[in-house]
């Protein structure tokens, strides 16, 4: 590989890499990526608003509402209109979404071994503080406190 990529193109061929590899392991789910980190958020925070959501993964209600709306129509999640204020959704996994979470955390995982199967568990550790203090930053440069 290149030694002169920029930053910023090793992180997206990562990412590209990433997506190819769940679309190939998850490809009959019919899941994105995206799609897989909302179902899986959902999963850890049960109850989560739409909002609190598009927050977290710091994209705009447009864009969790499409991924939202997607995961809906497969069986996956439920949306339920917030009780206190009706123009907020409170979200869950269904059963079904549920029934194949123990799957995305293995080929997730499976992911992040292959990654790393030549750093050593310390070069791992650093390198993801490394990564969420960049993320941090990057937050912080585009007005986004994190």
């Amino acid at each position: 590989m290149d030694r002169d990529i920029p930053l910023k193109g090793l992180l997206s061929i990562i990412l590209r890499s990433h997506r190819v590899f769940i679309g190939r392991e998850l490809g009959h789910l019919n899941l994105t990526d995206a799609q897989v980190a909302c179902l899986l958020r959902i999963h850890r925070e049960p109850g989560i608003k739409q909002d609190e959501l598009a927050t977290f993964f710091h994209v705009d209600k447009g864009t969790i509402a499409r991924t939202l709306r997607r995961l809906e129509e497969s069986g996956f999640i439920e949306r339920e209109q917030d009780p206190e204020n009706r123009r907020r959704y409170i979200l869950e996994v269904t059963g079904r979404g549920e029934e194949i979470i123990p799957l995305i955390l293995k080929v997730e995982e499976r992911w992040e071994d292959l990654l790393f199967r030549n750093f050593t568990d310390e070069e791992r550790r650093i390198f993801r503080e490394m990564c969420r203090r960049l993320a941090e930053e990057g937050l912080r440069i585009r007005g986004d406190e994190p």
